[in-house]
C-alpha cells in the first residue's frame, strides 16, 4: 500500500515524466482538485484510472481515502498543477497515512517556485518559498519584510488580481529597488518574464489596463549589483 504524489504539468503537457504516467496507469485511483483539470490529462495520456476529488477540509473524504490505503489500495495524489502539498491540497492524507504505516513515494517533477527561480536570474543557492501571502496588506508586508531579513530571494505565488498589490507591499517592505523577476503563465504558450527593480516591474503593470494569468514572483531585497563595463 502505497500513496504516490505525483507532480503533474504547470501547462506543457510535455513535462509530465514517464514515471509520473506510469504511476496514473497503475494505481487504484487518483485523487485530485479539480476532476474536471485532471480529467483532460487523463485523456491526453489515454489513461481511464478512477478519479476522486481531495479536499485537506473535508475530513470525512481524508478518513475514507485512508481507509482504501490501509486495506491496501496504491492510490496517487495531484493537484491542478505542479507538485502536491506545496501551497496545493495533501498534507492531511500524507500526514495520516504516515502515522498509519502507509508508504509515502513522491513521484518529482514539475514545480513552479523552482523552475522559476532558476530562470528569474536572482540568486537560486537559497531561497525563500513563501507560496501564496495573507490577503491583507498588512500581513503581506510583515511576512516580506521579515523574509527579507534572511537576504534570499523569496519566491510568492499570485493571481493577477492581486500581484499589484503584492508589489505595492514589495515596494514598501523591501524597498522599491530591491529586485524582481516576475513570470506570467510560466510554462504556457504566452508565458512572459518582467525583470528589474520592484518599481519598474511595478511600472509596467500599471500601464496595463488588463492583466491575465497566474504569477510566480521572485524578490531579492539587496538591489542588483551593477555589472562594471
Amino acid at each position: 500500500m502505497s500513496l504516490y504524489l505525483v507532480a503533474t504539468p504547470l501547462g506543457n503537457l510535455e513535462d509530465l515524466s514517464l514515471r509520473a504516467r506510469r504511476v496514473l496507469a497503475e494505481v487504484r485511483g487518483v485523487y485530485c482538485e479539480d476532476t474536471r483539470r485532471t480529467v483532460g490529462l487523463m485523456t491526453h495520456l489515454g489513461l481511464s484510472t478512477p478519479l476522486t476529488r481531495y479536499d485537506d477540509r473535508d475530513p470525512r473524504g481524508v478518513a475514507r481515502m485512508l481507509d482504501r490505503l490501509t486495506r491496501g489500495d496504491d492510490l496517487a495524489l495531484v493537484s491542478d498543477s505542479g507538485t502536491p502539498v506545496l501551497s496545493d491540497p495533501g498534507l492531511r492524507i500524507v500526514q495520516e497515512a504516515r502515522a498509519a504505516g502507509v508508504a509515502i513515494v513522491s513521484v518529482p517533477g514539475p514545480c513552479a517556485a523552482a523552475a522559476a527561480v532558476a530562470a528569474s536570474g536572482l540568486p537560486g543557492d537559497s531561497f525563500v518559498f513563501l507560496g501564496f501571502l495573507p490577503r491583507t496588506s498588512g500581513k503581506r508586508r510583515r511576512l516580506l519584510a521579515q523574509a527579507a531579513a534572511l537576504e534570499r530571494t523569496l519566491v510568492v505565488y499570485e493571481s493577477p488580481f492581486r500581484i499589484k498589490a503584492l508589489l505595492e507591499d514589495a515596494a514598501e517592505s523591501l524597498g522599491p529597488g530591491a529586485q524582481a523577476a516576475l513570470c506570467r503563465e510560466l510554462t504556457k504558450v504566452h508565458e512572459e518574464w518582467l525583470t528589474g527593480s520592484v518599481a519598474e516591474v511595478k511600472a509596467v503593470l500599471d500601464a496595463r489596463a488588463e492583466i491575465l494569468g497566474e504569477f510566480v514572483a521572485c524578490f531579492h531585497p539587496l538591489p542588483r549589483k551593477e555589472t562594471p563595463e
